[in-house]
This record gives structure tokens, C-alpha cells and sequence, in this order.
């Protein structure tokens, strides 16, 4: 019965390409052209890989993105349970002030980002929200996007879903690390370009931008007059001394530059979903009518346990936080690069790793799929995040060390089991 409801699953999503009820946008989140490029489809692939995972049962993942060994302190948890008594009605589209408020001091701060409370930030639904919405208000259908690839897995179908026509900028695998190519990127912009869509950290690869790369990106988009969007999620997850900088608080970029941020990955608050958008007022202005025609508010108890965060003294429990990531990446690496046929990078942020296994002889679907079958242990095929992400798979180190420990076990055994021969 499971393998015939996956089945109906995956023909349901392939017949939806054709199906005349469904609108464009939706078929162009399908993300057909994958399949076309030899590919496969990075929606029907997730979907396969979680039903399977949920049928195999008993299944250690590796391939989250939440915090699964750490709450946020005891004043934060304390403001979300007092905030069910003390406010319980909708906080306004805006959010409530002293939380915008807040938010304003925090750029200021730690991000060298002015921005007016009033009409330049506005709360959402964690960082996806910002996304969405950004994308929502600035693209027209067949407009230009530059988009990162290897990148997070929903920012392309967000892009298709509002119409832009995406143009991939490589990261650059030298075998051991990713990094930024600015003539990739100098390559293929334009001033065709609407937009270009990146996240910092880069999820999955790690990739933390330096200040000297964010002036060569901002003057490219300022000569060539196009936006862009940065997602900031994990400004808070760094390692090996990295230093996160906004490329808003740079000249001439406040005006073109649309930023999200989350209290989601850097403070363990998944569960909370609040997040929030920083940008030029003009854009803010759709953005409330984004807000106000479709949720109408977001959640009082994310913003007060948000507000006290931003209010109260984090500094100890993140550099517990960060410690305690950065033993256990350093872990996983290890663990990783004993594996034949592996060879993994050492991210400066974010917590995943990306490794290249193309010396196991399987494609990063095969092997995700080999590793859950033999191994019961679930993690993330690369193309996923962009066909520059093929030969890679995402493997998450946010999890428990017991967690993590257990899946490496795992994954392996499964190894072990591989009937082909592997090169180093």
C-alpha cells in the first residue's frame, strides 16, 4: 500500500505539469527543465525521498535544519508563555512597535543598517516569508535573476512560482572547499538583470561572503543597476572566527537591497516562526499589503519571545550555541572524509556540510536513496539546491551528537554495503 500511495504521489505531481486547472506559476514550480537537463526533478526526488523515509520507519536524519540539541534560555521561553495570557489578540500588521524598535537597534549594531522602524521593517513568518514576498513585489514574468547555485533548495521555485527566469551563478568546488567566483558572477550579469538572489551564509555550502566581496557584488549592482536580495538567516551560526556583514549597510545599497532575517537557526527558535524583512519604504509599502491581505499578523508569542531576545543578554548562551556547532561539525568532517570515495568541506557557517561524493560512483540521488534503504539514515541530495549541486549531498550537524554519531554509523554501514568499487 506505501509504495502505491508514493507512486500516486509522484504521477499526480508529473500529471500537474499538463493538468489545464492549475495556474503557470505552480507548473513552473514543478521545475521541469531539470529533467529535460538529465536531471532529476528536485520536487518529485524530495517527495520520493521523504515518503520512503516515513514507509522504512526508524530512520536517524541528517538532514535537517533545526536545532535539535539546544532550547533557547529560560527569559526567552518565559516572555512566550507569559505573552498566551498577556496577549491574546492580533498584534497589527505592523507587528508591535517596541519589537520593530528593537529590531532597528539591532541592525544598527550588529549589522551597520539604519532603517526606520516605522516603514522600513516589518515582522513575517520567519525568513521563507521574506522570500516569497520580496519575490512577490519585484519580479515581473521573464524578468532576470541571478541566483547562487549551489543555494537553498526554495528559493528557485519561489522565483519560478513569481515569474522571474533564473540565470545560476557557480559557487566554485576546488576539491576541498566552496567558495565565491566574482567573474562567474561578473560573467553572466547584466543590465538586463532584475535581481540577484543570494543567502549569507550560504545554505548549504557554507560560504560565508567577506566584506571585499560584498563591495565587488554591490558595485557590480550599482553599475548595472539591479537589486538585491539577501537572505541572512544564519548571521548568528559562524565558525573559525568568520565575521558576518550585511551588504545593505554598504553605499548605495540600502535603496536596492531587500534583507531577511529569522530568530529561527541563530537562537534555536524554529518552532516560534518569526522572522523579519528590512528594505527601502517604497517596497515595505507592499510588502504591509503582502502581510495584511494574507496572514494579517504574525504570531504575538513569536514576537514577544523575538522582543526578548533582542532585549536581553544572548551572549552566553551563543557562545555556547556556536561551541557546541563547531565541535560537532568538525565531527562530522572527520567522520566524512574516512568514508572512501567522500571528501568534505569545512564550512564557516550555516550548519551543514556539502561534500563531493562522486568518487562512491553514485549520483547524489542514488546515493541518498542507498543510504536510507541499507543504512536508515536520511540526508539531502545536492541538486536539490541547483544543478551546480550535483556529486554533493547536504549532511546537517545540528542535531544531537548522539544523533549524529548514530547516523554516521549508519550511513557507514550503508557504505560498507555498496556493491561498486569507489576512488578516492
Amino acid at each position: 500500500m506505501a509504495d502505491t500511495k508514493r507512486q500516486a504521489r509522484r504521477e499526480r505531481l508529473n500529471a500537474a505539469a499538463n493538468a489545464p486547472w492549475l495556474a503557470d506559476r505552480m507548473k513552473s514550480a514543478l521545475m521541469p527543465e531539470y529533467e529535460s537537463d538529465g536531471f532529476p526533478n528536485p520536487v518529485t526526488a524530495a517527495r520520493h525521498l521523504g515518503d520512503l523515509a516515513e514507509e522504512l520507519g526508524d530512520v536517524v536524519s541528517l538532514s535537517g535544519g533545526t536545532i535539535g540539541d539546544r532550547l533557547p534560555p529560560d527569559f526567552v521561553r518565559d516572555a512566550a508563555r507569559e505573552a498566551v495570557d498577556k496577549y491574546p489578540h492580533y498584534p497589527g500588521v505592523k507587528g508591535y512597535r517596541d519589537f520593530r524598535v528593537a529590531l532597528a537597534a539591532k541592525l544598527e549594531r550588529d549589522n551597520a543598517i539604519t532603517a526606520d522602524p516605522d516603514d522600513e521593517i516589518l515582522p513575517t513568518i520567519g525568513c521563507q516569508q521574506v522570500i516569497d514576498s520580496t519575490l512577490r513585489i519585484l519580479l515581473n514574468r521573464d524578468d532576470d535573476v541571478l541566483l547562487f547555485d549551489p543555494e537553498y533548495a526554495s528559493t528557485e521555485p519561489a522565483i519560478r512560482m513569481a515569474g522571474g527566469r533564473i540565470t545560476p551563478v557557480p559557487l566554485a568546488w576546488d576539491g576541498a572547499e566552496w567558495r565565491f567566483d566574482f567573474e562567474a558572477l561578473a560573467r553572466v550579469a547584466s543590465h538586463k538583470t532584475k535581481l540577484l538572489v543570494m543567502s549569507n551564509g550560504n545554505n548549504p555550502a557554507g560560504v560565508v561572503y567577506t566584506q571585499s566581496q560584498l563591495e565587488q557584488i554591490a558595485d557590480l549592482a550599482r553599475t548595472l543597476d539591479f537589486w538585491v536580495f539577501s537572505d541572512e538567516e544564519y548571521e548568528k551560526t559562524l565558525f573559525d572566527g568568520a565575521v558576518h556583514h550585511s551588504i545593505a549597510a554598504l553605499p548605495g545599497m540600502h535603496e536596492r537591497t531587500v534583507t531577511g532575517f529569522s530568530f529561527s537557526k541563530g537562537y534555536a527558535m524554529t518552532a516560534y516562526r518569526i522572522g523579519y524583512m528590512v528594505g527601502p519604504a517604497a517596497v515595505m509599502d507592499h510588502m504591509h499589503s503582502i502581510l495584511r491581505f494574507s496572514i494579517q499578523a504574525c504570531s504575538a508569542v513569536g514576537q514577544r519571545a523575538a522582543h526578548a531576545v533582542l532585549t536581553g543578554d544572548m551572549q552566553p548562551w551563543l557562545a555556547d550555541n556556536t561551541a557546541n556547532l563547531q565541535r560537532k561539525r568538525d565531527y562530522l568532517v572527520q567522520r566524512l572524509n574516512r568514508i572512501p570515495g567522500i571528501r568534505c568541506n569545512t564550512p564557516r557557517g550555516c550548519y551543514f556540510v556539502f561534500p563531493d561524493i562522486r568518487g562512491t560512483g553514485l549520483t547524489s540521488l542514488e546515493f541518498c536513496e542507498h543510504v536510507l534503504r541499507e543504512g536508515r539514515v536520511s540526508v539531502t541530495p545536492g541538486f536539490e539546491f541547483g544543478r551546480h549541486g550535483e556529486g554533493h549531498v547536504r549532511v546537517s550537524f545540528c542535531f544531537s551528537q548522539a544523533q549524529i554519531e548514530a547516523g554516521m554509523d549508519r550511513l557507514e554501514q550503508a557504505m560498507a554495503r555498496l556493491p561498486q568499487p569507489v576512488s578516492a
